[in-house]
């Protein structure tokens, strides 16, 4: 009996943390805004309109400035964003930080959706 009650308690824990979880969609509208690397990749906006989210960079070529947009997608639980091959995306809450696998660490420079920087 005793054994039950523990593997019921522990059961229980499990399915609590599974439930405060975040889905895709709710990490997607927290990280909406301007991110720059950490050590001097560019930078790139993340926005969304439409229940639809994009990954935008900017880059200066020869004195033009071309902007080019990738669609942020989900697939089992975890976000990609599409740029021919797949880059995992993934967002640490505690740090307000994304990492991009491959890509490395980004921080925010501003929210969209607050108009703060």
């Amino acid at each position: 009996m005793k054994r039950t009650s523990k593997f019921l308690a522990l059961f229980s824990c499990v399915l609590l943390l599974a439930s405060c979880k975040d889905d895709p969609e709710k990490q997607l509208e927290r990280m909406q805004g301007e991110w720059v690397h950490v050590k001097g990749r560019p930078a790139f906006t993340l926005s969304g309109k439409g229940g639809t989210y994009n990954v935008t960079r900017k880059a200066n070529i020869r004195g033009k400035v071309l902007e080019t947009s990738y669609l942020i997608t989900e697939q089992g639980g975890k976000l990609f964003i599409e740029t021919g091959f797949a880059i995992l995306l993934t967002y640490d809450k505690e740090r307000d930080r994304i990492i991009l696998s491959p890509g490395g660490e980004y921080k925010r420079v501003s929210n969209i959706k607050k108009g703060t920087r």
